[in-house]
């Protein structure tokens, strides 16, 4: 499938996603939306794709459903579509790089992510009270992760009150602010040193982690003994330990 709406790049096991409408800041279209469906399937199947970086073209990273589209008649189909990545199945790392405006629904992308850096001149707010569309999946997301207060907070103030890098920083949205021009290669940077690790583990560390969301303590801790036990039957599982006895860097087979 050619790509228009977005980019889609991979070089050494790293793949990077760009988000290409920056003239609309990076608002997804139905189109948008199918080619990001088919590139997260490529990503999830390509074995020699080990993680992704997400950003946007421009001076925005996404404001969400570009609402021009929308047709307050018919559901939101952006709801029946995997345009994310745990809503397509992916759990290999992917890392948000937030290069500018994260709003209403490109708040997902963010959601999704594994790990979230931010630039400085990044800012965040949940729009949709403003639009006149209940402020739902992404505040109640956002309050697994920065609690009930800061997200009820975001989908009542609507688009009257912006969050910037540092706030997000304090509140968890992200783990790292950096200086807008150096935002990509710090971004790379963390790709590497996460490509570093077994993806296998990876990607089970990030799973177990994703799910257990939705679950109480002993059941995520029942999950958790699965993938233990499924990890410990991998040739990476014997691989580790072997690369640390004699001191040397480990050869990931995946499997």
């Amino acid at each position: 499938m050619s790509y228009e709406a977005i980019i889609y790049e991979k070089k050494d096991q790293i793949v990077h996603i760009t988000l290409n409408r920056p003239e609309k800041l990076n608002a997804y279209s139905l189109q948008m939306m199918n080619e990001l469906v088919d590139a997260w399937k490529t990503f999830g199947e390509d074995r020699d794709a080990h993680i992704a970086i997400l950003t946007g073209a421009g001076r925005s990273f996404c404001v969400g459903l570009d609402i021009r589209e929308r047709e307050p008649t018919i559901p939101d189909i952006s709801d029946f579509l995997a345009y994310t990545p745990k809503k397509a199945g992916v759990y290999k790392p992917v890392i948000s790089a937030i290069n500018g405006s994260c709003v209403g629904g490109g708040l997902r992308f963010l959601i999704e992510s594994d790990l979230q850096i931010c630039s400085e001149e990044a800012f965040f707010m949940d729009a949709h009270t403003s639009v006149g569309t209940t402020a739902e999946r992404e505040m109640l997301a956002l309050s697994r992760r920065i609690g009930y207060n800061h997200a009820l907070r975001m989908g009542l103030m609507g688009r009257h009150e912006r969050i910037s890098g540092q706030q997000a920083l304090a509140l968890g949205l992200v783990s790292e602010v950096v200086p807008q021009e150096n935002l990509l290669s710090r971004a790379l940077e963390l790709a590497e040193t996460i490509r570093r690790n077994a993806p296998l583990a990876l990607e089970g560390s990030i799973e177990l982690m994703w799910k257990s969301q939705s679950m109480g303590l002993e059941q995520a801790i029942g999950l958790a003994d699965q993938f233990l036990r499924w990890n410990s039957m991998t040739e990476d599982f014997q691989e580790g330990p072997r690369a640390f006895g004699e001191k040397r860097e480990p050869k990931w087979k995946g499997y």
